[in-house]
């Protein structure tokens, strides 16, 4: 009993000394009509602290956890100008105008990130604002415009994920990668985010951490050759289903996430069909689980796109016990699962999986 009460005391005052509280001060310039600055801590809209700025500036102090992420910025009803910096103590220089940075090292590192990129940004906006005032127009030189505006924006997106990802990998032992990181997981690749997001990185366990770990577990769970997670639902009869009554059982079955309200969902659908009333006949299966909430919306949807196969949810929307199984935090998305229950592909749409059942079904 001494030993087990002697290990508790060391582990509590291991955690003590674990949450270290440290003060923050931070200066800054805004635009002259600027009446206050916001704060908010770890992205949590309940840690906030207003501050009044008068004549284009603006000091603020506090105490955080070390290494908290503060989201300084203004004009929340606008869009939110806002820059990321990290409270590890040192004082901070914000420019909310030119969007610069100055402080410690790391922190000065990531203004410097955030400044190179800044023409990217500004074109953007530009792009943003042509492309809305395009819209709704219907005429040929307006579709061609929005056409090339796309194209445009995308390629800058590129630059900047790239760009993004390259500071990620070359800072992992600091936590300023945690300014782009939890924004970025839906266009990383299980590699790719499993590779920047290891337990020896600086910003494991920080609190902004925890939503792309979360997510990387989700991808886990969806790699070829895992064996698939049981799901208990609901039929369209409201009778209690298993996914593994039909997953398993020695045919190749396609877990299709989906909901109703799912523009995309809808829009890949016909691929969908397509490929049950091809190679159905030859044992391919399908299960819809959907992420919708109302019964009536579902139904419909499954009568309307022609769902013929077994359709499952628990109306319980992103709350729904297939969020939790596979990680699912966008849609669509869909497993393919072997006779056996493996899985040997994750989010096959359009000629992808059409291509693989070929290849399935030769």
């Amino acid at each position: 009993m001494r030993k087990l009460f002697f290990m508790a005391a060391v582990a509590l005052t291991a955690m003590g000394a674990n949450a270290q509280k440290v003060k923050y001060s931070i200066s800054g310039v805004v635009a002259d009509s600027v009446k206050e600055v916001v704060i908010v801590v770890n992205n949590n809209k309940n840690s906030t602290q207003t501050i009044a700025a008068a004549n284009g500036r603006f000091t603020a102090t506090g105490e955080t956890e070390k290494n908290d992420m503060l989201t300084v910025g203004h004009d929340i009803a606008k869009g939110f100008n806002s820059l990321k910096v990290f409270n590890d103590g040192e004082a901070i220089e914000l420019n909310l105008v030119e969007n610069t940075i100055k402080g410690s090292a790391q922190n000065t590192a990531l203004g410097n990130h955030i400044h190179a990129n800044e023409p990217n940004n500004v074109r953007m906006q530009t792009l943003a604002k042509e492309y809305h005032s395009l819209r709704g127009k219907n005429d040929p030189e307006s579709e061609t415009r929005m056409g090339e505006i796309m194209k445009e924006a995308m390629s800058i997106e590129e630059q900047t994920s790239k760009a993004n990802l390259d500071y990620i990998k070359s800072h992992k032992n600091d936590v300023t990668p945690l300014a782009f990181l939890p924004d970025m997981i839906y266009d990383l690749s299980f590699s790719e985010l499993s590779d920047i997001l290891t337990p020896d990185a600086a910003y494991y366990n920080h609190p902004m951490a925890a939503r792309p770990k979360k997510m990387l577990e989700g991808l886990r769970k969806r790699q070829p050759g895992v064996m698939f997670t049981d799901l208990v639902m609901n039929d369209t009869e409201g009778k209690e289903r298993k996914l593994s009554e039909w997953v398993g059982k020695g045919n190749y079955v396609l877990v299709d996430f989906w909901a109703s309200w799912c523009g995309p969902c809808r829009a890949e659908m016909p691929n969908v069909v397509a490929a049950y009333e091809k190679y159905h006949a030859k044992g391919f299966d399908v299960v819809g689980v959907s992420f919708d909430q109302k019964d009536d919306a579902w139904k419909k949807a499954i009568e309307q796109i022609g769902m013929k196969w077994h359709n499952i949810s628990d109306l319980k929307g992103w709350q729904c016990a297939a969020s939790a199984a596979y990680g699912i935090s966008s849609i669509p998305s869909n497993i393919l699962v072997d006779g056996e229950g493996k899985i040997v592909a994750a989010d096959l749409r359009g000629e992808a999986l059409q291509e693989k059942l070929a290849e399935i079904y030769k």
